[in-house]
């Protein structure tokens, strides 16, 4: 079995697990009491940590090895759940929540994205990472809904405990990843200094739109459809709007050499506008399954150019890097958000506008983008 398809196993599992019930953390709070302020102060308090334990990932790594993160990282997942059945409206019970959650999620994607990073392949960049979203996709498609239906019937310990396994079950494929081996690390002030301006405008700018997926299952939740299950739903809508169109479009990228970036944050903006102007059931799916094609086209294509611009530093500190500035973006984002104290509509219509933007600014891939790979 080659080294891609053992990632994709590992990422379709891991999905899966994460998605059963993830996207309804800011849904459980608000219904723990807890106000949107509060909730958007939970995600600054939670990405200022994963900024923070960061160097702890290279430590784990360095003395131990990646996979040896990824199972800690499944045991902090686990906990972090299973804190959820004692979590109440307590500013302090929900920093501990947020530790927990912190850690799991800073040790998870520095381990997930150093791996892809050791398989992806040069001439078949958009081929190997469409194949991740791909996956991706699949893995999470029924997950939310089946999710809803076990987070009603059940509790977060019973939860917990099949998100253990699975997550320990994803780890075996990993172990059996042989990574290519870097010398000549390249230091992260390096990498800080180096990396264009341009990017750094369009990753601050496209964490604008991770604001707006985080808290727009919150927003559904208010004014559309009061029902866990509803999400679950959205979220198949939106994934089968998403698989074929990306298998189509990576094949395009590769041949063209384009990668039809513009274009697609154009009709992601478009789509959630519309998604504020209708509060019917049925309308709003329809939209969710175009909105599902753009969403993912923008995934696709933004991780393909990340991972691509990675050739040009040592792995590890690139992933740290980048995964700095994405939880530092956030933060900023955030924190504004929660000084402003303005309500959730606007903070979409904010978000809806940096996608906009983002039109405009031409993210640099690098010596080893479209422009060079033959």
């Amino acid at each position: 079995m080659s080294n891609l398809k053992k990632y994709n196993i590992f990422t379709f599992v891991t999905t899966f697990a994460k998605l059963l019930i993830e996207v309804f953390i800011p849904l459980i709070l608000y219904n723990m009491n807890f106000t949107i302020k509060e909730i958007i102060l939970f995600l600054i308090i939670k990405h200022a940590l994963c900024t923070i334990f960061l160097p702890i990932t290279k430590l784990i790594i360095k003395k131990k090895s990646t996979t040896f993160l990824m199972i800690i990282s499944s045991i902090l997942f686990t906990l972090s759940y299973i804190y959820l059945n004692f979590l109440t409206k307590n500013l302090f019970k929900l920093l501990i929540f947020t530790t927990l959650l912190s850690m799991y999620l800073t040790f998870y994607w520095v381990g997930r994205h150093t791996y892809a990073l050791s398989i992806i392949e040069d001439k078949k960049a958009t081929d190997n990472v469409s194949l991740y979203t791909i996956f991706t996709i699949l893995g999470g498609l029924f997950s939310t809904y089946i999710g809803s239906i076990l987070i009603e019937k059940t509790s977060y310990l019973f939860l917990s405990i099949i998100v253990l396994f699975l997550m320990l079950i994803s780890i075996i494929p990993l172990t059996k990843i042989k990574s290519k081996k870097e010398t000549n690390e390249i230091k992260l002030i390096t990498i800080i200094t180096s990396f264009p301006k341009r990017n750094y405008i369009f990753t601050f700018l496209d964490q604008l739109r991770f604001v707006l997926v985080t808290i727009f299952p919150l927003y559904i939740y208010l004014n559309i459809n009061k029902s866990y299950k509803y999400i679950g739903i959205i979220n198949i809508v939106s994934g089968l709007g998403s698989i074929i169109y990306i298998y189509i479009l990576k094949k395009l990228m590769d041949k063209n050499k384009s990668d039809y970036l513009s274009s697609s944050l154009l009709y992601l903006a478009i789509t959630y506008t519309l998604k504020l102007l209708t509060k019917n059931n049925i309308i709003f799916l329809i939209i969710v399954f175009f909105e599902g094609i753009f969403r993912s086209v923008v995934d696709l294509i933004t991780l393909r150019n990340t991972y691509v611009y990675s050739k040009n530093y040592t792995r590890l500190n690139y992933t740290i890097f980048t995964e700095g500035i994405n939880n530092i973006g956030r933060v900023i984002i955030l924190t504004l958000f929660y000084i402003t104290n303005i309500s959730l509509k606007k903070i979409i219509l904010i978000c809806i506008l940096g996608i906009l933007i983002n039109i405009f600014i031409k993210y640099d891939d690098g010596k080893y983008g479209y422009n060079n790979v033959k």
